[in-house]
């Protein structure tokens, strides 16, 4: 028996010793797909050059396949690469679709929608776009629900579908990604809808008004983000060579720099700017204050500029000496040059280094792993031996345990039985309790309605009065008040137009551009409710109401738009006798 176990041990050890050596020389193309995945958002680059250094893609499995075309076109993407077809990202899309998981379907539907829009191809574009934003619903990756919104939002906007590109825009900005993904991304360049200025045939009838509107969703981002993308517009702008709009959005991008470089950046930008607005006298300041950078680049093209003014001038002896500081700018910015090439040689060796060491890990790992599964299989037999002496004793305890438990469920089946005869008395005196509640509640209802009607003057009230004083001890019940405005907004206006002297119909009169859902607003606020009651009452966020707050204000010519101004307002309108 003893030469029996022997031999079964033998066998299973020289299993595990093939299985081991066959682990350790298969291709090493899976663990690079692994480091290409992990540098990817952080490094995109370094990922490129793991993922192109993989010697046979074509002989890996068709999931690893499938995994090295999603992120070699990412990569590549996000490393700015052209891409001149979508034959590789193909191969992603049409594993992903039936397998796999949603992040990386969602993934591929996505770049896809990006190669296309590259090509041309918007239409079908849009058709992917839509297929990633229908499987993005279940990726808890908020980076890839950001990146799909964005695109959707970027590419109605160039068809002057504005609504559905803010609205997209809304949800992209409604994730609140945190910092590291945000700037991992690079959120600021993907967030502006550059479509606002390039000055589409519509835009002064509409785009205006989604700019508007977008600046309202810029103005809760953070100031670094809010810097980046007015940058980002005033160079649009200056490009078209509007010089005012590029001046003002380069201000509001000084107002938010946090950094001194950047504003001197700033400066010799806005010294441009003001050039070709006539304001000469603010050029020679603003140039002077960028040359105080540190960046070589910025003060050679500063000096650059005012040696071109003063030779267009004719003050040569003045222009040679800004001709010489350019010169020395641009050595010391071709010695800064030679310095970034050594850096990027020296990262290409790191990079080098690190796959000699994963290589090195792995030989490691292998030896480490030998040892264990040795260590485990003595200790397997010692383990076994134990069990065999104390299997008795186990036996003894399970015997006494299933007693028990027979014993346990044979009180459970006559608990069970007890509660069985006394279920179906219960479900009829349930039953009773609501038919009696729901006679409870239209009595309540009917008694308020003869109430109302026998404290008026006159007893004989017509039915739509009766309607509306029931609408509105619906919503001023301290219960559980009650309004639909798609159908008591009507009965609603009947009741304010005959209990404070036809109020509805001067609102209208006033101010007839007021929408039903801005109407219910002023509507709720005369009743008696306050702002949190008609969030709670119309089943939408404070935050919500206070835009349609400000909306009202800003068409009833306030243009602060604050609650307060909005509440003086409806006091005034409450106190005046205009006649309808």
């Amino acid at each position: 028996m003893m030469r029996k176990y022997l031999f079964i041990g033998w066998d299973v050890w020289m299993v595990v010793i093939l299985g081991i050596i066959s682990s350790c020389s298969q291709d090493k193309g899976t663990s690079r797909l692994a480091w290409g995945k992990y540098y990817l958002w952080s490094a995109p680059d370094s990922s490129y050059r793991i993922l192109n250094a993989i010697p046979f893609p074509d002989k890996l499995s068709v999931e690893e396949q499938a995994c090295y075309a999603l992120l070699m076109t990412q990569a590549m993407y996000r490393c700015g690469h052209k891409i001149s077809s979508d034959s590789l990202i193909n191969i992603a899309v049409q594993y992903y679709s039936s397998q796999g998981n949603a992040d990386d379907k969602a993934s591929a539907l996505l770049y896809k929608g990006y190669i296309l829009e590259d090509l041309g191809q918007d239409n079908e574009a849009l058709y992917a776009y839509k297929q990633a934003e229908e499987a993005v619903k279940t990726v808890k990756d908020l980076r890839i629900h950001f990146l799909i919104y964005t695109a959707l939002g970027n590419i109605n906007g160039r068809y002057a579908h504005y609504e559905h590109s803010l609205s997209y825009y809304r949800k992209a900005l409604d994730l609140n990604l945190s910092v590291p993904a945000w700037n991992a991304m690079g959120g600021e360049y993907i967030f502006a809808p550059l479509y606002l200025a390039q000055g589409t045939p519509r835009y002064n009838e509409e785009v205006k008004l989604v700019y508007d509107k977008f600046l309202g969703l810029v103005n809760r981002m953070d100031f670094t983000s809010q810097e980046k993308i007015y940058y980002q517009w005033a160079l649009k702008e200056k490009d078209k060579q509007e010089w005012d709009s590029a001046a003002s959005f380069l201000l509001k991008a000084m107002d938010y720099t946090t950094t001194v470089e950047s504003r001197y950046w700033y400066d010799a930008e806005l010294a441009v700017i003001y050039k070709h607005l006539g304001k000469t006298e603010l050029v020679d300041s603003l140039r002077n204050r960028a040359l105080k950078s540190s960046r070589p680049l910025l003060r050679s093209s500063v000096y650059k500029a005012i040696y071109q003014d003063l030779l267009a001038a004719g003050k040569l002896s003045k222009a040679n000496e800004y001709m010489q500081c350019y010169i020395n700018e641009l050595e010391l910015l071709f010695t800064s040059g030679s310095r970034t090439e050594l850096f990027k040689i020296e990262k290409r060796y790191d990079y080098t280094a690190l796959l000699r060491q994963n290589d090195e890990y792995r030989s490691r790992w292998s030896i480490t792993l030998l040892i264990t599964v040795a260590a485990v299989f003595s200790l397997t037999l010692l383990l076994w031996g134990s069990w065999k002496f104390f299997r008795r004793q186990k036996l003894e305890i399970l015997s006494h345990y299933k007693r028990d438990a027979s014993m346990l469920q044979q009180q459970i089946d006559d608990l069970q039985e007890r509660i069985e005869e006394n279920q179906g008395e219960a479900k009829n005196l349930q039953e009773q309790m609501q038919i009696l509640e729901k006679e409870k509640k239209s009595k309540e209802i009917r008694i308020r309605q003869l109430e109302l009607t026998f404290r008026s003057k006159h007893i004989s009230l017509p039915v739509e009065s009766v309607e509306a004083a029931q609408v509105y001890l619906q919503i001023v019940t301290k219960g559980t008040p009650h309004y639909t405005p798609a159908e008591d907004r009507t009965k609603l206006e009947y009741w304010l137009n005959i209990s404070r002297n036809r109020w509805a119909e001067r609102l209208e009169k006033l101010y007839p551009s007021l929408t039903n859902g801005e109407k219910d607003i002023c509507y709720l606020f005369v009743v008696g409710l306050s702002f949190d009651e008609m969030a709670s009452l119309l089943g939408v966020q404070s935050r919500s109401v206070n835009r349609v707050v400000y909306r009202i204000c800003r068409k009833m010519g306030i243009e602060q738009g604050s609650k307060d101004e909005f509440v003086a307002q409806i006091f005034r309108l409450d106190d005046c006798d205009t006649n309808i």
